[in-house]
């Protein structure tokens, strides 16, 4: 007769010679029984009792043994599939997959509460609905992974992996739910607890991060609660200039309302074109009693006043009417004036001149194609790291050391004049950086980045343009780069069909699947398996209001083991700008043949 065990579905059927050997005990039992009816019970009591026992410890013995290996396959079993479907591009994109097996792991869970492989069920239950949250983006997916974490370092707060998961519910409340008083607990609770483990240190890295963040919000808060009413304040004007682009970036203590207005020439008043515009609500924060002084082809200089206790003006005096776009950008706010002066045959021949003759000085052969000028653009730097990586590089160096070698080989192999946003370790606004690719007059411009994700296992490489997205994992990104929330990028959407960027949609596009392409296929045939991402858009503000072909390339993920080690050594990088440099070459080719049909 089989044994019925605790759940009323398991059966536990003995091995043949287990039942062999409990029958002969029973049955001797039995005989001891008969002898002990002749002797009497006080003589035979204690060594029928003694028998029993042994015989039903024999029975009890087995049935433990064979649980515990049954539970242990069960385990391995699940662990198995969740391997395979990780080293899988194909089935590691199965939504169903995922979602079946985290339910195998919560089932063992439940079903196994004792077994010493529980706490590791929990915790790859949590990281398989973390895989299904990064493929369907669904909050309640999210929450189930949270919900096994969190049981994991409640019940089991000695097991090896309560450091990491403490570490992913702190990362998943901070990026997936946006909730920052809850990362931040998780955070400290395992810095303060495993303070020796390695993902403390992790922990703390995202810590310090958010204080700064918190830090800057902070400081914007006292400047603005420091004014009448709570007003905002105008702290500072920035230009960058050339003979055909000017930008204007106004530093601002919180959001604004703002308008602008344009004035023709009165040459009775001696004034010169004007575009004002008024700051509503805002009080100035400024020296305003003397001018700033640009004196380039398109603006003679900026004048800023409190125009009444509730408007802060501010006037720029033209050389001559130009088009002009005003757009706002949060986190910190600053409105941005772009002014863009006319591009007559006239002038763009005496451009195309200038930069022959500049060329012809310095021995180097004009390209036909017209791709004269190259703006790259490390991401990050100074105060901002950007991502950290294996071993805790950032993202600012790796980035900086690629930009640095791509400039080389442009203008040694093709003649090309580059010029890079920064050359060391400093912190340039966003806005300034498409500023000073307007200003060169550039004919491409390159922002160069390398990703991140809190899925360790997340590699390849993507190529971005500006436009407008519902991808989820696309607007997570493009806050992360803009150092935004995502409603920054939802405001951005309203503005982007106003920008000039439109005009070189198609190019940009065209641009980035060179690039895409051409990194995909060297660095593939190189090193082997390289994990293409594909060509996306988003709206990053580093590519708001470029006059040229833009993208930003997310060069392989700097969190990924593999990836995040390469990208340090000089051998990587190199073969990275040779197929970067071939991407180019590409889009250059591609260029001629339009042109000339």
């Amino acid at each position: 007769m089989p044994v019925q065990l605790t759940s009323p579905n398991l059966v536990y059927r003995p091995s043949l010679s287990l039942r062999r050997t409990s029958a002969v005990r029973l049955s001797r039992l039995g005989a001891r029984a008969s002898l002990c009816s002749l002797l009497g019970p006080a003589h035979c009591c204690a060594s029928f009792l003694t028998a029993f026992i042994l015989a039903l410890s024999l029975l009890l013995a087995g049935s433990v043994g064979w649980g515990g290996q049954r539970d242990k396959d069960l385990f391995l079993s699940a662990k198995k599939e969740y391997d395979l479907l990780k080293k899988s591009a194909v089935a590691g994109r199965n939504s169903r997959r995922w979602e079946t097996l985290a339910g195998r792991f919560q089932k063992f869970a439940r079903e196994f509460p004792r077994s010493p492989d529980t706490d590791d069920a929990l915790f790859y239950a949590g990281k398989s609905y973390q895989e299904l949250y990064r493929l369907n983006q669904k909050d309640s997916t999210l929450d189930l992974a949270i919900k096994n974490w969190q049981a994991l370092v409640s019940r089991y707060s000695k097991s090896p992996l309560a450091p990491e998961a403490r570490y992913w519910l702190g990362l998943s409340f901070e990026e997936g739910k946006g909730e920052a008083t809850e990362a931040r607990a998780h955070y400290q609770t395992l810095v303060e607890k495993y303070p020796r483990a390695e993902w403390a240190a992790k922990a703390q890295k995202r810590l310090d991060a958010m204080r700064r963040v918190e830090e800057e919000k902070k400081e914007q808060s006292r400047l603005s609660s420091a004014q009448p009413g709570g007003r905002a304040l105008l702290t500072q004007i920035r230009h960058t200039s050339s003979q055909t682009y000017t930008r204007i970036t106004m530093d601002l203590s919180t959001e604004i309302r703002f308008e602008t207005h344009v004035l023709k020439a009165e040459p009775s008043k001696e004034l010169p074109p004007r575009i004002y515009v008024d700051l509503v609500g805002a009080r100035l924060g400024m020296d305003g009693s003397q001018p700033i002084m640009v004196q380039d082809r398109l603006l003679r200089q900026v004048r800023v006043g409190q125009f009444s206790p509730d408007v802060v003006r501010v006037v720029l005096d033209m050389s001559s009417l130009a088009g002009h776009q005003a757009f706002l950008l949060p986190d910190p706010y600053r409105l941005v004036i772009d002014i863009q002066g006319s591009k007559d045959r006239d002038k763009l021949a005496a451009l195309e001149k200038e930069r022959e003759l500049s060329s012809s000085r310095k021995g180097v052969k004009p390209i036909s194609s017209g791709l004269r000028k190259i703006v790259l653009d490390p991401g990050h730097g100074g105060k901002d790291p950007g991502a950290i990586g294996i071993n805790g590089v950032a993202e600012k160096d790796v980035v900086l050391a690629v930009a640095k070698k791509l400039a080389k080989k442009l203008k040694a192999e093709m003649g090309i004049d580059v010029v890079l946003t920064r050359r060391d370790d400093t912190f340039i606004p966003l806005e300034d950086r498409t500023a000073i690719a307007n200003a060169e007059d550039a004919d491409l411009f390159i922002s160069l980045h390398v990703n991140a994700s809190p899925n360790g296992k997340a590699r390849g490489i993507e190529t971005y343009y500006l436009d407008n997205t519902n991808d989820e994992a696309s607007v997570r990104l493009a806050a992360r780069e803009n150092g935004t929330s995502r409603k920054g990028i939802s405001d951005l959407q309203f503005i982007l069909s106003d920008l000039t960027q439109n005009s070189k949609l198609e190019d940009s596009i065209t641009f980035a699947h060179r690039l895409q392409s051409s990194v995909v296929s060297h660095m593939g045939h190189r090193y082997g398996d390289i994990r293409d991402l594909g060509v996306k858009k988003a709206l990053f503000y580093v590519l708001v209001g470029a006059r040229m072909p833009s993208v930003l390339v997310e060069m392989f993920f700097i969190t990924n083991k593999t990836e995040g080690r390469s990208l340090t050594r000089q051998a990587y990088q190199d073969a990275l700008v040779e197929a970067l440099l071939a991407g180019i070459k590409k889009y250059q080719e591609s260029a001629q043949v339009v042109k000339n049909l």
